[in-house]
């Protein structure tokens, strides 16, 4: 690769020293580098016209929420990502500050992989009953989380999968996520965790109200929609749609929203020899 773009976490790398470091290196190779506007946190403004995915990369400075944040903001261009840790141990940024200059020259030596990971694409289907077909789309690399945004009350949820009914579900939310979202907001509330390279979907309950709700391993390729559903106890409350910390949907009783997997991929370089298992190993035993 010829051409690398840099989106640099400012928080994690104020006055960006360890980015100028990092220029000069692959300047010092022959390597050709565009630094992109670095936005707030929480910005996930799309990129994509300013990016040309050809023989390039986008190295994302920062951490897993750096990394997942870039994925937003270059949607579309299907550009590889390598992302460089300069916070805790994480499972998509790929490269740590420690040995940075070893592992960059793995890189340009041609020793890596791009994996492709499953996105998911959510919409609104029905508002107060009535159809809805033109409803924005929604994407998440990780996980679209539902869950209320006042009083805390639980929610109750009608889960239908590929047109089926599953289950009825009382809980403070529910979480879609991804094989790569396993081991995020998934696993905080209990799910499994999933090899990040398989296509599948999990659905994890947020304080389930009931002992015998559990989570569902589901294939990449069902539909699952959600129904507000509209009881007693909650009728007041309202909930939150959100996908990947993002942005979120406000959800009201009567309204269902479609969640899949999404044409859209996310492609990452790995270069270490480190798995996800070691990984896992060195989080659940910190």
């Amino acid at each position: 690769m010829d051409c690398f773009y840099i989106i640099t976490n400012t928080k994690k790398d104020p006055g960006y020293v360890f980015t100028n470091s990092l220029i000069g290196y692959l300047l010092l190779n022959g390597k050709k580098c565009i630094q992109l506007p670095t936005e707030a946190d929480v910005d996930m403004q799309r990129k994509s016209a300013s990016i040309n995915p050809r023989n390039s990369c986008l190295i994302v400075i920062g951490g897993d929420g750096s990394v997942l944040r870039a994925a937003h903001q270059v949607l579309g261009t299907g550009i590889p990502i390598l992302g460089i840790n300069l916070g805790t141990l994480g499972y998509l940024a790929e490269i740590e500050k420690t040995n940075w200059r070893e592992m960059m020259q793995l890189f340009l030596d041609g020793s890596y992989e791009i994996e492709t990971r499953m996105m998911l694409e959510g919409r609104i289907v029905e508002r107060g009953g009535k159809t809805v077909n033109d409803s924005r789309i929604y994407h998440a690399l990780n996980e679209a989380v539902i869950v209320r945004n006042s009083a805390v009350r639980m929610l109750n949820f009608n889960v239908y999968v590929d047109g089926h009914f599953l289950n009825n579900l009382d809980a403070d939310g529910i979480i879609i996520a991804t094989a790569t979202g396993s081991t995020a907001y998934n696993m905080s509330a209990g799910g499994p965790l999933v090899e990040p390279k398989a296509q599948m979907m999990l659905l994890t309950p947020i304080c389930p109200h009931t002992l015998n709700t559990r989570s569902v391993v589901l294939s990449g390729d069902d539909t699952i929609v959600i129904e507000m559903v509209k009881t007693s106890r909650n009728e007041k409350l309202e909930a939150d749609a959100v996908f990947d910390g993002g942005e979120g949907i406000m959800l009201r009783y009567g309204d269902r929203i479609e969640i899949r997997r999404s044409q859209e991929v996310t492609n990452l370089i790995k270069l270490s020899t480190r798995s996800f298992l070691s990984t896992l190993h060195k989080k659940l035993s910190s």
